[in-house]
């Protein structure tokens, strides 16, 4: 069955198919009203390098030096992120009411990351989006002081926006109605096929009063013939059928030379 003709079905059992896509559209808009939109938070956080660095002429002298300094911002960038995401990091966030569904990325030449988080409401976004700045600021942190940096030579965490960069997403309300109204469809076909070929198959059965069709008789061989007596519905006796010799007249003279040769 192609396209056309399940076109020409749906059609022609328009009274199955009809109310099933009407049922359909309704729960759609159902699950419309029911289905609420995601939040976005979009945050921009950039390391910022100390204000004094350290001069050749001194790095002699100096009993200390910020290793993160010699290996970029780019580096302390990148492990900053790395213990951001940590999945202890992210235990913690769910435990706390707050949502697990972010992203970090980093800017492929600036040390700039941006902190997109995904939440039910504006406000767990918001608050989703702090927490985790909050968090690379430790850890970025927590990573220069394990080598004993200076604090003149710190490289600090700046944030970039004001924090209410929220825009509602509704696509999580367009793949519930596009999945609700694809099922919807596929079960007013299926439901159509099925209720089609029930009917095909109760018209080609016999009624239950209507005798069996007698079954062909076998071919009759040369010379030989089948006489059909009638019988009376109501069970009449069987009628004598006379001999063959008292249904034929012979000619007198054949009687007599039967009776001259008999012994």
């Amino acid at each position: 069955m192609d396209f056309w003709d399940l076109t020409k079905l749906m059609f022609r059992r328009w009274y199955v198919s009809v109310p099933a896509l009407l049922i359909a559209v309704a729960v759609t808009l159902f699950v419309a009203t029911r289905v609420e939109p995601d939040y976005v938070a979009t945050s921009y956080v950039q390391l910022v390098p100390p204000a004094i660095t350290p001069k050749a002429a001194d790095e002699t002298k100096a009993s200390a030096r910020n290793p993160w300094l010699d290996l970029g911002l780019a580096s302390l960038t990148k492990a900053g992120m790395i213990a951001t995401q940590d999945q202890r990091n992210v235990k913690a966030l769910k435990s706390a009411g707050f949502s697990d569904d972010f992203t970090i990325t980093q800017d492929p030449q600036l040390p700039i990351l941006t902190v997109e988080v995904i939440g039910d409401t504006e406000v767990q976004s918001t608050q989703t989006s702090e927490q985790l700045i909050k968090r690379f600021t430790e850890s970025v942190a927590a990573l220069q002081d394990e080598y004993g940096a200076p604090g003149e030579q710190m490289i600090t965490v700046r944030r970039l926006d004001l924090g209410d960069n929220v825009e509602e997403s509704t696509s999580k309300v367009k793949r519930a109605l596009i999945a609700v109204a694809g099922v919807g469809v596929l079960l007013t076909v299926a439901l159509t096929v099925a209720i089609d070929a029930w009917i095909r198959h109760r018209r080609k059965r016999p009624a239950s009063g209507e005798p069996a069709p007698e079954p062909p008789s076998p071919a009759e061989g040369p010379g030989e013939k089948t006489a059909r007596i009638p019988v009376s519905a109501a069970g009449a006796a069987p009628v004598k059928v006379a001999s063959i010799e008292d249904t034929i007249v012979l000619p007198p003279s054949w009687k007599d030379r039967d009776r001259s040769t008999s012994p």
